[in-house]
């Protein structure tokens, strides 16, 4: 039992490697996601604002049509950008719930572990014991019939 427990154990930990190396791809990803999308954002502020200067200042209908067309597909690109977030904090959330059913499963397995080298420690302290008292009572028992 000891040495199938020990071959998942390593089993385990190889895969909560792998879960932990998905969990920080997924950290990292969402990262690169809301800075990308401040970073959108704030492009598309800048631009609204210069939209609104040239409008004070006055647009041609072309130069008009320009700007709004931009502004519109820049409101696309920010839609995307807020589902791409969407999806990358499901993954992040899925990607620490596998990561956490993996640690929890290898933390099991390591407490059993643990108790059956406890429990081994414990029969073979025992088994010690018991030799001991043999080896005294012998002596014992030697001395007494030694000295007759």
């Amino acid at each position: 039992m000891s040495r199938a427990l020990h071959l998942l154990l390593e089993q385990l930990d190889n895969k909560e490697r792998q879960a932990s190396s998905e969990l920080s791809a997924a950290q990292l990803q969402l990262q690169q996601l809301v800075q990308q999308q401040q970073m959108l954002s704030q492009y598309q502020r800048n631009y609204s604002e210069d939209f609104q200067k040239r409008g004070r200042a006055g647009l041609t209908a072309n130069q008009f049509s320009h700007f709004q067309g931009f502004i519109n597909k820049l409101e696309v690109a920010q839609e995307q950008q807020v589902d791409g977030l969407h999806s990358a904090r499901q993954q992040l959330e899925q990607s620490r719930t596998s990561w956490m059913a993996v640690r929890a499963r290898k933390q099991a397995i390591e407490t059993l572990l643990e108790r059956e080298a406890e429990r081994q420690q414990k029969e073979s302290d025992k088994k010690e014991q018991k030799m001991l008292d043999e080896l005294t009572l012998h002596r014992f028992y030697s001395q007494k019939n030694g000295n007759r």
